[in-house]
């Protein structure tokens, strides 16, 4: 509550900078916006289909992120600067090649094209084609890339109120609700241009929303078809490469070929065998059947041996019984006896080896006749020799089939990284065909949502002016004005370290402020300056009179920290009101009772010591004026003799630091003496803060009274005693 009373003061006080300044400041605004330009405003609805237009895919969903992404497209394309500069010098050129210097006509005013003519330079004007406003807008661009110091590159960067970028920026462009309408407004003073203007900025976001659209599109479209072409001619390399590859390896069918080749190998290997076998066992047999031919022959030499043997045995045998039965017993017959035994042994021993022989040859093949062994052999002959030349030609067979193996191991994996490849590169080929298919498809998209854009609200000529924005200029300089004020004064208020009133001495001090004194008054209220003045000091002595001694002198000590703050004539008001009262009150003045600089006054120990009349009978009240603290010093005994210190002040300065270290030291060396702070030259709201409203009592004064006290409901005062 404090602090909106304080705010109230604060407006209170400078309300005659709130009154008159305001509307000094609104009354030039008035004065100088009489004769504004008129303005003219023409506007365009399009319709763009971003959100409701037909798409060809209808698995797609709207989204709205993306639909307002381009709406905002569309309005920053609207303020883009290559916008803005083609449709500047479009409707520059128009402006040079249609304008009338005699007369208004749709295009421009008269005045308006006289005062462009004569800033138009010559080697401008050479570039018009006053036949083709395109020929001479293209002239005109490349004029501008020429150089920043030319015409057309001025004109755009300068503050040309009709075709500079900065006059063209105040375009309007916004969406209407969440329809796919976008309205653009366009205002100036000059109707022909307003129009011609939004005329040349729709047919140039047409122009350039359908460029952007699909230049993105057409380029991703250029994309795919390239790789298309590059994948095609590659993947025809590598196809001929494998084709050749093929042919140069007689290579038709690989894997056909091998399994063939593995089958004819297992077959060679199964009648490589066979006829190896074959082979063998002719040999062997022809072996045999040669061994027994031979055995048949030996045993026609053994019979004969054996016939020959016997006779042998039987001659011997007869010689032996020749002996024997001729035997006579001389040493020579017995010799030859034991000789032929002898012999008889030996051939008998040969005879039973010649016997063996023949046993042994008969058992083996003794049914078979030798003609039938003679066709055998020749049989096993023939097949031996036939199974041998087969040997022969699968041994070449099957290092032939070797080679062919050697010659196709590396041919396998060859083929198998071509093919891998040309399937990697069919695949990356149908992955890119399938993208062209879906770039194609997005870039119909495009061009559907794009050839939506069309002009629902064509821009009209404007025939009349709309309404001045005067009254709204007038209002807001006012309101400027008075914001501008409150804020600088009350930068001020919160900076200011001046006193002031009660609410701020009280802040700035951190005292008790007991009561304020007015200063000079104005002219009108100096017929009511001694009762203020007695309002003033009666509530000052009032709030003192507690710290009165009933039973002796009260002791009340004025002091300050400068001099001239008013403590002579603050105590002399004091004193004329307590001796008002019936007290006897003595005044002491260091200006003249005491001499402040003198040692008796410094060494001091009570008042007694400087007071000049301690002699005449005690007073009730003695009120002692002491020096400012700047310039002397206040003995401690002199302060704590004192029943209470009265610390004045003027209420129309700085609290300063140095009275701060003068307010905290009297305090100090006081204590346990209470210092009371008081104001002077104060203003009477700051004196009406404690004596409350001041003379003259008129129904506006107490009406100001009650606002600033917030006595907002309060009834008619009703003196109560008289019922």
């Amino acid at each position: 509550m404090n602090k909106i009373a304080s705010l109230f003061q604060f407006l209170f006080r400078i309300r005659n900078w709130l009154f008159i300044l305001p509307l000094l400041v609104a009354g030039l605004v008035a004065y100088f916006t009489s004769r504004l330009p008129k303005t003219y405003e023409a506007n365009s609805t399009i319709y763009t289909g971003l959100a409701s237009s037909p798409s060809l895919d209808a698995s797609v969903v709207t989204n709205w992120f993306t639909t307002n992404s381009s709406f905002d497209n569309i309005i920053n394309l609207v303020h883009a600067r290559s916008t803005l500069e083609a449709v500047s010098l479009k409707l520059f050129a128009q402006a040079l090649i249609k304008g009338n210097p005699k007369e208004d006509n749709i295009y421009m005013l008269a005045s308006n094209y006289n005062e462009l003519r004569s800033i138009v330079p010559e080697d401008v004007m050479r570039l018009v084609d006053t036949t083709s406003i395109e020929n001479t807008y293209q002239r005109f661009v490349n004029y501008k890339k020429e150089g920043k110091n030319n015409f057309i590159y001025g004109l755009l960067n300068w503050f040309h109120p009709y075709y500079s970028i900065d006059a063209l920026n105040k375009i309007k462009v916004n969406r209407l609700g969440s329809s796919d309408m976008i309205e653009i407004k366009y205002s100036c003073d000059d109707p022909g241009i307003v129009h011609q203007t939004l005329r040349f900025l729709i047919q140039e976001i047409d122009n350039e929303y359908t460029k952007l659209q699909l230049g993105s599109s057409n380029d991703v479209v250029q994309y795919f078809e390239n790789q298309l072409v590059d994948i095609r001619k590659q993947l025809n390399t590598m196809e001929d490469s494998l084709m050749d590859y093929s042919m140069a390896s007689n290579v038709i069918n690989y894997e056909e070929q091998t399994k063939r080749l593995t089958e004819v190998k297992r077959d060679l290997d199964a009648n490589y065998e066979t006829t190896y076998m074959d082979n063998y066992t002719s040999g062997h047999m022809v072996k045999q059947l040669e061994q027994q031919m031979k055995d048949r022959s030996t045993l026609m030499t053994e019979n004969k041996n054996f016939l020959q043997q016997i006779e042998i045995i039987s001659l011997i045998s007869r010689k032996i019984a020749e002996i024997e039965t001729t035997m006579t017993p001389s040493d020579k017959t017995a010799g030859m006896l034991l000789k032929y035994k002898d012999l008889l042994q030996k051939a008998q021993t040969k005879l039973q080896d010649i016997t063996g022989n023949i046993s042994t040859i008969k058992t083996s093949k003794e049914g078979l006749a030798l003609q039938d062994m003679v066709d055998e052999w020749l049989s096993e002959e023939l097949k031996y020799e036939r199974t041998t030349a087969e040997l022969k030609v699968l041994n070449r067979r099957m290092q032939d089939i070797d080679k062919e193996f050697a010659r196709f191991t590396p041919i396998g994996p060859s083929l198998k990284k071509q093919e891998r490849e040309i399937t990697v590169t069919e695949n990356t080929y149908q992955t890119i065909l399938g993208h062209l298919a879906q770039a194609k498809l997005q870039q119909k998209n495009i061009e559907m949502k794009s050839t939506t854009i069309s002009v629902v609200t064509e821009p009209i000529y404007p025939l009349a002016a709309v309404g001045s924005k005067r009254k709204l200029i007038v209002l807001v300089s006012y309101i400027a004005c008075l914001i501008f004020i409150i804020g600088c004064f009350l930068l001020v208020e919160l900076l200011d370290k001046t006193l002031r009133d009660k609410n701020r001495a009280t802040y700035l001090t951190k005292a008790e402020v007991i009561g304020a004194y007015p200063g000079i008054p104005k002219f009108k209220y100096r017929g009511y300056a001694m009762e203020t003045n007695r309002l003033a000091t009666a509530h000052i002595c009032n709030r003192l009179m507690p710290h009165f001694n009933p039973n002796g002198t009260t002791y009340v000590h004025v002091v300050s920290s400068d001099s001239s703050e008013g403590k002579s004539h603050v105590t002399a008001q004091m004193k004329v009101y307590w001796e008002e009262m019936g007290f006897t009150v003595a005044f002491i003045s260091h200006n003249s009772d005491f001499n402040c600089k003198s040692k008796k006054y410094l060494l001091a120990k009570s008042l007694d010591d400087i007071n000049p009349y301690k002699s005449e009978a005690t007073p009730n009240i003695i009120l002692t004026e002491f020096p400012a603290l700047s310039l002397n010093a206040i003995p401690k005994t002199l302060l704590q003799s004192a029943d209470v210190i009265l610390y004045l002040v003027k209420a129309t300065r700085a609290w300063r630091d140095r009275d701060k270290i003068f307010f905290d030291l009297i305090c100090s060396q006081a204590a346990p003496v209470p210092v009371c702070l008081c104001l002077n030259n104060a203003s009477r709201l700051a004196v009406e803060d404690f004596t409350g409203l001041l003379p003259p009592y008129t129904k506006q004064r107490a009406w100001s009274y009650k606002l600033l006290q917030l006595e907002l409901t309060s009834e008619k005062n009703v003196n109560l005693e008289k019922k």
